[in-house]
């Protein structure tokens, strides 16, 4: 049997009963179709009377229920369909025409009340002209951005709302309080500060000697009066005369008409002295006179001495220390110097323009250019005096060209001790020139005894480079035999170590490059003082014990090396005048710090790295 249960008219199949169902089973369908409509439809109940509106099914979906709108369809059906928008919680009714939905502003789940009657609310006409009289409980209006959700009628608008409105009782409590309150504050040269109370007081502006006071609509007008002889206030004059007072100096112009300075003589001002008192007296001022004043009173004199003034104030200096200084005009470029024939300062030219342009340059005499710039020379080039150059003297290398040095003395007289070319016989030794000689050759210097004559220099053999020791060597005083280096050596008077250096085959040389040994690299000085000589190491290891100043003595060009600064406690670390760092130096964060240094015999660079842990 084809027979459904439910409570609401969707719950109602439309194909039951089927044709196999039991006649008898007809009245369970018609029980089930009344239960619905009475639900549903429930009309004049016990409780309910006879005129109660209709409880009418509402379709209540989202986005809205399935209507047929097609023209074989049952379009006509859904007109007047009731439909509750679960989103916008809005009841919406179908058109005649099936094809849209027309809003009822009422939401169905909350309990509201509406009066709408043929365009009026509760009897207002919506719109109208006139303000309507309407009575609301709530209000919401959205106006140019804001919101306005109700009207407040609160005296000190305390509750700072945005979105309500307050009224117009509420609006001018506030503002009576308000000006009721304030002050207007004034404070004057003299008296004490002044409060006048806006909301009860008035403001009063009062002149006072040579000032009046006066108003006229909204206008206040402050004006001085004019001046009299009973009376302090503006005196008017004419475009040549003056009038200009401070304290108890009154400076004025014989013009002014003024009764009270008529009695002035021309050309005067008012003066007072220190000590005086009364009226202040009159000081004449002849033509390109000034007013000098001396602490004690005031007198009238004219420029004198080295300098004179017109009556326009141009002032001239017309000697120097009394010496008088010439009319004439200086020109570019010229100095001024005495002239003891003229007895005056005079305006000389400068002989030339400056001749010197290059660091170097050398400003000599010669006879045909009177002064002229000698050029600044190559590196290591001398000064040498030279006739056949232009200037008489010239940059040249120092050189000797071979065979230039022939017959070169040394005797005891130049200050050579013969005692240490001999065995004390020798007075006048000497080294003669012979010629060339192999690189195998040996010679031997033959001494001079009191019978012999001058000693000479003598070739005793060809042997071979580098065979001192096993070879017959002459001796020094002309005999012939077995001789070592070291007896030769000895055989010229000279002692090892305190005459000569003795040969040691680790001395470095300054003019070839070597490669350093270890015992040759700098040792670091340990100092605690921040004066690092660069006589003593290249490399230093600093470590203040508190704020000090880092700097050089013995500065040497081309010296450079390295400084480990420690910096225990964050001293301050100064640097000498001599020293130039950069704009990111700073040593004296506590830190130890590794510092390069470079000098060119007058600065020292220095460069600092960050701390290092």
């Amino acid at each position: 049997m084809g027979l459904e249960t439910g409570n609401y008219i969707s719950a109602l199949v439309q194909t039951n009963p089927v044709s196999s169902d039991n006649v008898s089973e007809g009245d369970d369908h018609l029980q089930l179709i009344k239960k619905i409509l009475k639900q549903n439809f429930p009309v004049g109940t016990d409780s309910v009377g006879p005129d109660q509106a209709v409880q009418v099914l509402i379709a209540k979906d989202s986005p809205g229920p399935t209507v047929d709108t097609s023209a074989t369809g049952h379009a006509a059906r859904a007109m007047g369909l009731l439909w509750l928008d679960t989103t916008n919680n809005l009841l919406k009714v179908r058109n005649q025409a099936n094809d849209a939905w027309i809003t009822l502003a009422v939401d169905p789940e909350t309990s509201n009340s509406v009066d709408i009657n043929a365009g009026t609310i509760d009897g207002t006409t919506i719109g109208a002209a006139a303000a309507s009289t309407a009575v609301v409980s709530s209000l919401n209006v959205n106006a140019d951005g804001a919101t306005v959700t109700g009207i407040k009628d609160e005296d000190d608008m305390s509750s700072d709302s945005a979105v309500k409105l307050a009224t117009q009782q509420s609006i001018k409590a506030y503002v009576d309080t308000q000006l009721t309150a304030e002050d207007l504050d004034i404070s004057t040269d003299t008296g004490g500060p002044i409060a006048i109370d806006l909301d009860s007081e008035t403001l009063a502006i009062s002149g006072g000697e040579g000032i009046d006071t006066s108003s006229t609509g909204s206008t206040v007008t402050i004006a001085a009066e004019e001046a009299t002889s009973a009376n302090k206030g503006v005196a008017s004059f004419s475009t040549d005369n003056f009038l200009v007072s401070s304290g108890a100096v009154t400076v004025k112009d014989a013009g002014i008409a003024n009764a009270e300075l008529a009695d002035m003589a021309a050309n005067t001002v008012k003066v007072r002295n220190a000590n005086s008192s009364g009226v202040p007296s009159d000081l004449a001022l002849a033509t390109t006179e000034i007013m000098i004043g001396d602490g004690t009173g005031f007198t009238a004199a004219a420029l004198s001495g080295d300098v004179s003034m017109t009556n326009a104030g141009a002032v001239t200096v017309d000697s120097i220390q009394g010496t008088s200084v010439t009319s004439t005009a200086p020109t570019n470029d010229q100095y001024m110097k005495y002239s003891s024939a003229s007895s005056e300062w005079q305006m000389v030219s400068i002989v030339g323009d400056d001749k010197l342009t290059t660091k170097g340059d050398l400003l000599v005499y010669n006879t045909v250019d009177s002064e002229t710039r000698l050029p600044v020379g190559t590196d290591t080039y001398v000064l040498t005096a030279d006739s056949t150059a232009t200037n008489g003297v010239d940059w040249a290398a120092v050189s000797v060209a071979d065979g230039a040095i022939t017959n070169v003395k040394i005797n005891a007289s130049a200050g050579i001790d013969a005692s240490k070319l001999a065995d004390g016989s020798v007075s006048d030794a000497e080294f003669q020139y012979i010629g060339t000689l192999s690189s195998n050759a040996q010679t031997q210097l033959d001494g001079k005894s009191a019978t012999t004559g001058n000693a000479s220099i003598a070739t005793v053999g060809t042997v071979s480079a580098g065979s001192w020791e096993a070879t017959d060597v002459a001796v020094l005083h002309g005999g012939t035999g077995a001789s070592s280096a070291s007896s030769a050596r000895t055989n010229l008077g000279l002692v090892i170590d305190t005459d000569v250096q003795a040969y040691d085959a680790d001395t470095a040389k300054t003019d070839v490059d070597q490669s350093w040994a270890g015992t040759q690299r700098g040792t670091p000085s340990v100092v605690t003082d921040g004066t690092l000589d660069l006589d003593t190491a290249n490399n230093f290891k600093y470590t203040p014990g508190a704020a000090d100043t880092l700097e050089f003595s013995n500065e040497s060009a081309g010296q450079a090396g390295f400084i480990t600064l420690i910096n225990p406690s964050a001293y301050t670390i100064s640097l000498g005048s001599e020293v130039k760092k950069g704009a990111s130096w700073d040593v004296s964060t506590a830190g130890t710090y590794l510092i390069s240094y470079y000098s060119d015999g007058t600065s020292v660079y220095v460069s600092a790295s960050e701390a290092l842990s």
